[in-house]
């Protein structure tokens, strides 16, 4: 199987999106890093994880898919203290 990413003409239905779109918006979607699901959307078409270590950073691949996502209900949690912390959130 080839590193080399697939040509424009080829889109996958993005799970996170809803629709379809190609590699380049996964590559960069992520303030010019990678989505973290792009290897798991993407191994089927290419060797993606070879492509990336090739043209990432070790440091900006470990960040991308190697460290643990923070659960949505954490954040969630510290949202709503921060909105009730009058000292964090002055008006």
């Amino acid at each position: 199987m080839t590193s080399d990413p697939p040509k424009d003409d080829v889109q996958i239905r993005c799970p996170r999106l809803g629709h379809e779109i190609y590699f380049t918006y996964c590559r960069h979607e992520n303030n010019g890093l990678p989505c973290f699901k792009t290897l798991d959307c993407w191994f089927n078409y290419f060797d993606v994880h070879a492509h990336l270590k090739e043209n990432m950073s070790k440091e900006e691949f470990e960040k991308v898919f190697l460290n643990a996502a923070r659960p949505k209900i954490s954040a969630l949690f510290d949202l709503i203290q921060k909105s009730r912390d009058p000292e964090e959130n002055p008006k």
